[in-house]
């Protein structure tokens, strides 16, 4: 008798059999077909009458799954290992195969047929393959015909590697020496075991870590405990595992042996590692990571050392603010040199007077767009400073001070130091004033020395060594020859480093005018050319003495050949209208005489007899050249 129940603990009910699709015969029931309200627990009884027997059993019924030829649920297993043979059978099939018959059975590879390679070999209900690779991995279906209907089997193969008869072996640490971990006390600590097992059929591999003969679980220290054994990378069974070993607070109790064992059916392996604590701070790693940093720091030191100015220039032209500290100042730098006529130069200084009176001003002007004050072109003498006039003192101090006034309105001084500077000793007016010797002792002007060539050959290269350590902010600037005359050359870098720092635009002008609206000690003063005040002065000159025409002559075509600028100014000549005559007129430069009180837009009051005589004769001098004498004093203005 046969009973279902749609689940455990329901009331079992005798089956209806049809006859056509579900039908008893002898012990078994046939489903043709089978549908998915069969699915129940299934009990059959046997008995008579002395004995009675019940069986159970459950049936599941499921469509295939999506696209394929089998439900995935519903599948057999074999393993087969790699490189050997391995037979695939189709089970469950007798009740299908009628007797003396050879079953006609077809064989997909998920569930395509598949043109087998010579080494498969299909006998039967059995594929034979007589070599297993890798790509023999996948779901193997077997397919009957049954009548009207089709059974199918579906077996997955598994490829694994050959069956190991070697014990693990342990990867790290290594086994065949003592490895040892220094540690500090009151650090944590960390020790991993990873180590190699070889496929070993379905058993979990065993590896753990021990502390001389005692097991981790066994020391009753929470602060040392084993991680669970995590497996790193698997490939046909073969597997590469790691377990850890965690100190957290390392004590001089926990120092010592600590043991990783491996283990399999074929035998057991172990590697050690000695616990041991540092005794000195600096490890190799640190060293090393010292050294690093040492090397990387001279590195940079040594970059610096070699290209400071063109990273400074770098950092100011992207970075940099205008300066600060000069903001009230008029000019940029005061320019102080000799002045040595072309006629003059000598061939051994003939390249450090044209770079001194030519390349300088004209590259930090044009190129750079600097202002400077160049005593010779911007400062008018107040007086003639004749014989009879050098011993006044009143008309000395009248001009160091108009020197000090001009000096305190740049923000840089720049000595060009060319050997006539030095043999004329041009810096003495730095030295005969009060207020431009504290300007340079107290740091109040920044300096920057140019030497034109090597000067210790010199006589009062001395007084030059005495000067270097009487000025609080000096720098030295060596200009080697026509070579640092390219505005690529170290030379320029270097200036321009020293120089104050502003956004300007370069004047693209052929030649530098000062402007009328110029502020500073001369501002109120116009520019005119070269050719016309000297025009001017040899129409006077040739109206007033026709007997000085030649010779004016001679020194207006002079001045025409070099680039001189001067101020027109309003000045109240006086009632004679003429030039008094002149004394001596040659190659020598000519000035125009004005007293420095007219030209600072000042107006005498009043003043004493004796001062109206003083000022008359500053006016009736009114062209003189200069005296030899005078080179001394003040060779640096003129």
């Amino acid at each position: 008798m046969w009973y279902k129940s749609t689940g455990h603990g329901d009331f079992e009910e005798p089956i209806p059999f049809d006859g056509v699709r579900m039908s008893k015969e002898e012990d078994a029931i046939w489903f043709r077909p089978a549908e998915l309200q069969d699915v129940g627990l299934y009990a059959c009884v046997l008995r008579n009458s002395t004995y009675c027997m019940k069986v159970s059993m459950s049936l599941t019924v499921a469509e295939n799954d999506t696209d394929l030829c089998y439900n995935s649920k519903m599948r057999y297993f074999e393993k087969g290992e790699l490189s050997k043979s391995k037979e695939i059978t189709c089970p469950d099939i007798e009740d299908y195969v009628l007797p003396q018959r050879e079953p006609n059975i077809v064989w997909y590879k998920e569930c395509k047929p598949k043109q087998w390679r010579q080494s498969i070999v299909r006998r039967r209900d059995t594929l034979i393959i007589r070599e297993v690779r890798e790509d023999d991995i996948g779901n193997y279906t077997c397919e009957l015909q049954f009548g009207n209907f089709v059974v199918r089997r579906t077996t997955e193969l598994t490829v694994t590697a050959p069956l190991t008869d070697k014990p693990p072996k342990v990867l790290f640490p290594s086994e065949n020496k003592m490895n040892i971990l220094e540690v500090q006390i009151g650090s944590p600590a960390n020790l991993t075991c990873r180590a190699f097992f070889g496929y070993s059929g379905d058993v979990s591999p065993l590896i753990y870590w021990m502390k001389g003969e005692k097991f981790i679980e066994d020391l009753d220290e929470s602060r040392v405990r084993e991680s669970d054994i995590r497996i790193i990378r698997e490939h046909l069974g073969e597997q590469e595992v790691s377990i850890s070993l965690t100190i957290d607070s390392v004590e001089e109790s926990d120092l010592g042996n600590y043991s990783c064992y491996v283990e399999n059916g074929n035998g057991r392996r172990q590697a050690s590692i000695l616990l041991h604590k540092r005794e000195l701070m600096y490890t190799v790693e640190l060293a090393g990571g010292l050294g690093a940093i040492l090397l990387l720091l001279v590195c940079l030191v040594t970059l610096y050392k070699c290209y400071k100015i063109e990273l400074m220039l770098f950092y100011r032209n992207h970075f940099g603010a205008d300066e600060v500290d000069g903001e009230n100042k008029d000019y940029d730098a005061y320019l102080s040199y000799t002045k040595v006529d072309p006629e003059q130069w000598g061939q051994e200084t003939r390249e450090e007077e044209r770079f001194a009176l030519e390349i300088l001003p004209d590259v930090l002007e044009k190129h750079y767009g600097y202002k400077l004050f160049i005593p010779e072109r911007d400062l008018i003498p107040t007086g003639s400073f004749t014989n009879d006039h050098y011993e006044d003192p009143r008309l000395l101090r009248a001009y160091i001070e108009d020197v000090a006034r001009c000096v305190d309105q740049s923000k840089r001084l720049i000595i060009v130091m060319t050997p006539s500077y030095v043999v004329r000793r041009g810096w003495s007016i730095f030295e005969l004033e009060t207020r431009l010797r504290n300007m340079l002792v107290t740091g109040e002007i920044k300096v920057i020395l140019i030497e034109c060539t090597e000067l210790r050959g010199i006589m009062n290269y001395q007084e030059v060594e005495a000067l270097k350590h009487t000025i609080k902010l000096l720098t030295v600037i060596k200009w080697h020859g026509p070579k640092c005359n390219k505005l690529n050359s170290k030379f320029w870098k270097h200036l321009q480093y020293e120089m104050p720092f502003k956004r300007i635009e370069p004047i693209l002008a052929h030649e530098q005018v000062l402007d009328v609206s110029e502020q500073g000690p001369f501002g109120e003063l116009q520019t005119v050319s070269a050719i016309s005040m000297a025009a001017a002065t040899s129409t006077a000159l040739a109206t007033a003495h026709p007997d000085l025409r030649s010779t004016f002559h001679n020194t207006y075509h002079t001045q025409m050949r070099q680039k001189h600028y001067y101020r027109s100014y309003e000045y109240d000549v006086p009632p004679t209208g003429t030039l008094p005559p002149l004394t001596t007129l040659g190659n020598q430069h000519t000035y125009c005489n004005i007293p420095m009180t007219l030209i600072n837009g000042q107006r005498p009051q009043s003043k004493s007899p004796r001062e109206q005589n003083l000022e008359e004769a500053h006016t009736n001098s009114a062209v003189l050249p200069l005296l030899p004498r005078e080179t001394s004093i003040s060779s640096v203005i003129w």
